[in-house]
């Protein structure tokens, strides 16, 4: 995890006119006429959502207040967009993008527990985060399991129905128009799964929360993005803390400086966020969510503690977790389970590991929670993890 230091200088403010991204770039899927705007630092949301209105008649399809990220939506065409050019209350205007869910087509003392729990057989994932070695099949745990703590599954929702949740789900709110809070994919139910499931879990008595960003076709936009985030921590306020939560997000798009300081705002707020590296097999530092520092950006490996060969890599990941072939819950039944690939399911490996750490050793910053896994972490045994990544294989710490 990587942070800047900014200097607070008593010296006058001076605004200049909003950077417009119109995000033109090859291979980027634009959503026509969909904006997400950034306000310069101490702007009154409000007021600004005034001037806007009477200079140009917009009205938002959403706001944001994120700790110190405050923004809006909108709809509109160029010209409207070079009419708000002019406005100096306003940092960063940017073409909304398509997002997609991430599946392909300082201390160094282990953890003291109070009681280790034995579960066999389990899957490879958790066997492997609960051992030094590879080809176990008993995944060993605290009976705390991340009791009290709560994990924000930012996807396509969860089947909160699955008798492998044991009434631990919560579907929390809906961002996608025109279908209901249900996953009507499965993505955000097996990430769930991979996080608080009872079988296929790694914090196994913590309360799952799904907060739906994503469509039944696995997409959706950076506004529904940053519209979840901030419902998130604005109910995580409500729910024993923003310090005993924490957020999964499976998902990203080509790099977004607002998507990435939406992100950031997050976690000044005191909120650990997990973030897939993506698929592409290329620098994370490419894409976001991944690219955002303060996340805990998280790379796939295989069975064999092979680098998985979609997962993206670089100095901006943070740790790797398993990530192919990961059997968890699924949608259909109450019993529905499937076996899938990707960054997507390494993800909740190690949010599931920060909520499994906040129960056992109670709450830290962000910042320290990621350095806590990295100091637990199996080092030097990732095949591969490509050029500038950092070779840290998630580990619960259990002495195993």
């Amino acid at each position: 995890m990587q942070f800047a230091l900014n200097l607070l200088l008593a010296l006058p403010a001076v605004l200049a006119a909003p950077s417009i991204d119109r995000r033109q770039e090859a291979g980027i899927q634009r959503i026509a006429d969909s904006w997400i705007v950034e306000l310069e630092d101490g702007q009154n949301l409000d007021a600004v959502l005034a001037s806007v209105k009477e200079a140009t008649g917009v009205e938002p399809e959403a706001t944001y207040t994120i700790g110190k990220f405050k923004g809006f939506a909108f709809k509109g065409d160029d010209s409207t967009v070079d009419a708000l050019a002019g406005m100096d209350e306003l940092k960063r205007i940017e073409s909304d993008v398509v997002v997609t869910a991430y599946a392909p087509a300082a201390d160094v003392a282990d953890i003291q527990q109070r009681a280790l729990v034995s579960q066999n057989p389990s899957t490879w994932g958790l066997s492997r985060i609960s051992s030094r070695s590879r080809g176990g099949s008993t995944y060993r745990y605290d009976s705390t399991a991340g009791q009290g703590v709560n994990i924000y599954v930012l996807d396509t929702g969860v089947n909160s129905a699955h008798q492998d949740f044991g009434g631990r789900a919560i579907q929390g709110a809906n961002f996608i128009s025109g279908e209901s809070i249900a996953d009507g994919n499965g993505h955000g139910t097996h990430c769930s799964g991979t996080a608080a499931g009872t079988t296929y879990g790694v914090a196994k008595r913590a309360t799952v929360i799904g907060v739906k960003v994503l469509s039944s076709s696995g997409s959706g936009s950076l506004a529904g993005i940053i519209n979840g985030i901030d419902w998130a921590v604005n109910d995580a306020r409500t729910r024993g803390g923003v310090g005993r939560s924490v957020f999964s997000m499976s998902l990203g798009s080509p790099f977004s400086q607002t998507s990435n300081n939406a992100i950031r705002n997050a976690v000044s707020a005191g909120i650990f966020v997990a973030v897939a590296a993506g698929n592409d097999n290329a620098n994370a530092a490419n894409f976001s969510p991944a690219s955002e520092a303060s996340a805990c950006t998280v790379g796939a490996t295989d069975i064999n503690d092979n680098r998985s060969t979609f997962s993206n890599f670089g100095s901006l990941v943070d740790i790797f977790a398993p990530g192919t072939n990961i059997l968890s819950t699924w949608i259909g039944s109450s019993t529905a389970t499937r076996t899938i690939s990707g960054t997507s399911m390494a993800c909740p490996h190690v949010a599931g590991l920060a909520a499994y750490l906040i129960g056992l050793e109670g709450t830290r910053t962000p910042a320290a929670l990621c350095q806590r896994i990295q100091s637990l972490s199996t080092k030097n045994v990732i095949v591969g993890p490509g050029s500038g990544s950092p070779n840290y294989l998630a580990y619960n710490g259990n002495g195993a």
